[in-house]
């Protein structure tokens, strides 16, 4: 069975293509943004191409979930495909359901990731296709150790430097999935899924608190609070469609902060 992935160079790409290797599929990673790919037979296509850093380059950034995606829909040949997205689309919601109503203001530049997000999904819904889905993920967590984003920072900070300066209140929380738990279920979503549209995300938020609580049991690091700390809490992310339908569980973020400890030494000890 032939499957493309698409950001292929991305944490959510490089541990997706090991997964559907491991399971004897056959796996092509062009890059959209190079090589002509409408001639080609895509077989099940994957889309995990992102970008979170819009200051760098705007334009790269758009193209990112929306122009190359475009592009793909309306002039490649593929059997199936997931886009993947984001559960940030529910910002500012209560409601976390995957038929719920977004409402995200444009005058906020910080919703301009989600934004984004949602018109790559109306790209994909504005096709009458069932087998174009969508897989809005959560804060995808695992050995991405380079990363700027809040956890692998944090862990590398407390490694590091013994000390993480901290400029999001305590009290924030939110929802960590897997990266393991991620590519073993996308494939799925992708062959079999019911629905278009599915939420990939644990079901229960994590507090800053219990992670640094965690972090500081391991590496015996200090914290400091910087002035004007912000609370910065998500929704608790609804998971009834893909537990139901996948049997989908992922493990809590707090059982493997310290594999991830353990593999950031080892990655900076051969760096």
């Amino acid at each position: 069975m032939l499957f493309t992935v698409l950001g292929s160079s991305g944490f959510i790409g490089k541990n997706l293509i090991s997964h559907l290797k491991d399971k004897g599929m056959e796996v092509h990673t062009p890059d959209i943004r190079r090589e002509d790919i409408t001639k080609r037979n895509l077989g099940h296509v994957i889309y995990a191409i992102g970008d979170f850093d819009y200051k760098k380059n705007i334009l790269n950034f758009i193209e990112s979930h929306v122009g190359h995606l475009n592009q793909l829909v309306n002039s490649s040949n593929f059997e199936s495909l997931l886009y993947c997205s984001s559960t940030r689309v529910y910002s500012g919601l209560k409601t976390t359901r995957e038929d719920t109503s977004l409402n995200l203001d444009p005058t906020n530049i910080n919703n301009l990731y989600p934004i984004s997000k949602v018109m790559g999904e109306s790209i994909c819904l504005a096709f009458d296709n069932p087998k174009i889905r969508i897989a809005r993920l959560s804060n995808v967590s695992g050995f991405n150790h380079t990363s700027n984003l809040f956890l692998p920072s944090i862990i590398r900070d407390a490694v590091d430097k013994k000390n993480i300066n901290l400029s999001i209140k305590l009290e924030s929380e939110k929802d960590y999935v897997h990266i393991d738990d991620v590519v073993k279920v996308l494939p799925e979503i992708a062959l079999n899924g019911k629905y278009r549209i599915y939420n990939v995300a644990k079901g229960e938020n994590t507090t800053n608190q219990d992670i640094i609580t965690k972090l500081q049991q391991i590496t015996s690091c200090k914290l400091d609070i910087l002035e004007g700390a912000k609370n910065y809490s998500f929704p608790k992310i609804n998971t009834e469609r893909i537990v139901n339908e996948f049997n989908f569980n992922s493990k809590s973020v707090l059982n493997y902060i310290d594999d991830i400890v353990g593999s950031y030494k080892n990655f900076k000890n051969k760096n």
